[in-house]
């Protein structure tokens, strides 16, 4: 089914910037904090409360196999045009997170999913300090329906400016990006029918750019896969 930002997001997200420091929180439910990473709900701004068409099949349980091989399989790489990968060559695919990053992620994204309603999200958010005035911020969303798992990259190792006053926007809206995000999002392994097609991605709907940070894997695959 196409998931659409709704306007009200638009809406809440202005409202919040204008009120500064004192606006109120942008989450349903806090599930981990620490000083450079979160887990938490969130509401999800395509859903409309009166179709049920548009929910997520929250809540749910995963196993810790499927969450874990969808998050060790997920690969990074810098989008090329056709002319250049004619001359250069594809991109090298990296990673999008570390084996720490996993394991503190991983349990957390599980407890989120089986809280969830189905209008809610979980959103997570790491990063790491670059120096004394910038973090780099990796940050995105899950979300399942039917047998499939949605999972959204926001920021890849986005490097943020912390300010020295008013709101951290990377921290308060973890499904918005800092900057362009021109990579390809991919998966590790060349199972078939792992990787589902999808109608229409988050960035599709927000900025019509056809490289979505949205990847769609499906969970009966997963389930089978060795770890």
């Amino acid at each position: 089914m196409p998931k659409r930002w709704g306007a009200g997001f638009f809406l809440f997200l202005v409202t919040g910037a204008l009120a500064g420091c004192t606006a109120p929180p942008l989450y349903s439910y806090l599930v981990y904090e620490n000083p450079t990473a979160f887990v938490r709900l969130e509401y999800s701004p395509w859903v409309d409360a009166d179709d049920p068409q548009t929910w997520n099949a929250h809540p749910v349980t995963l196993s810790r196999h499927q969450i874990q091989k969808a998050l060790r399989g997920l690969r990074v790489r810098e989008h090329r045009s056709a002319l250049i990968r004619w001359v250069s060559g594809m991109a090298t695919m990296e990673p999008v997170f570390h084996e720490e990053e996993i394991e503190l992620l991983w349990p957390r994204i599980l407890e989120g999913l089986e809280t969830a309603v189905p209008q809610e999200l979980v959103t997570f958010y790491v990063s790491h300090p670059v120096n004394a005035t910038k973090r780099e911020v990796t940050s995105g969303g899950l979300y399942v329906t039917e047998q499939a798992l949605h999972i959204i990259l926001s920021n890849y190792r986005a490097t943020y400016a912390i300010p020295p006053a008013g709101m951290i926007y990377d921290r308060r809206y973890p499904l918005l990006p800092l900057g362009p995000l021109a990579l390809d999002i991919l998966y590790e392994a060349e199972e078939e029918d792992l990787v589902q097609a999808k109608e229409e991605g988050l960035f599709e709907a927000l900025f019509g750019d056809a490289r979505s940070g949205e990847i769609v894997l499906d969970l009966s695959r997963l389930s089978m896969m060795k770890m």
